[in-house]
């Protein structure tokens, strides 16, 4: 009995570049999520929209688009629509994000976000040739986020 190999061709798609390089898209609402304090408000128990815009003075066209935005990912959860609806913590954000746990990470985020970070904000540099001597906190970036 002799054994054929079928070679099956694999479909090559952008997915992967474009989930890459639109990654800013989803990590932008989480970020301002974090600065805003979103996270500790909720830890304290489920809150309706009108609850999160008065705490964190969000404006009403906007705030059901980015807490939305946040269930989508499943970062925070989400019970009814529009206006009655009531927003709580998934249990990641609630250990994860909440100033005031112990394994809070929103610093960490906060700091690869800073646009004053030489990594952040001027990684062309850094991986250019006058920032060869960064490459050791450009592998520990690159670690952190992989």
């Amino acid at each position: 009995m002799s054994t054929i190999e079928i070679e099956q061709e694999q479909e090559i798609t952008p997915i992967n570049i474009i989930r890459i390089g639109t990654g800013f898209w989803s990590a932008k609402p989480l970020l301002t999520a974090i600065r805003l304090g979103l996270f500790t408000e909720l830890a304290s128990g489920p809150l309706f929209v009108s609850e999160i815009r008065q705490k964190l003075r969000l404006q009403s066209h906007s705030s059901l688009d980015f807490l939305d935005a946040l269930v989508t990912w499943g970062i925070i959860e989400r019970d009814g629509k529009g206006f009655t609806a009531i927003y709580r913590n998934s249990p990641e954000a609630n250990t994860f994000l909440n100033r005031r746990k112990p394994d809070y990470l929103g610093n960490l985020l906060e700091m690869v976000n800073d646009e004053k970070s030489s990594l952040a904000g001027n990684l062309k540099e850094v991986v250019g040739e006058s920032g060869i001597r960064n490459s050791w906190d450009l592998n520990r970036l690159f670690t952190m986020v992989a």
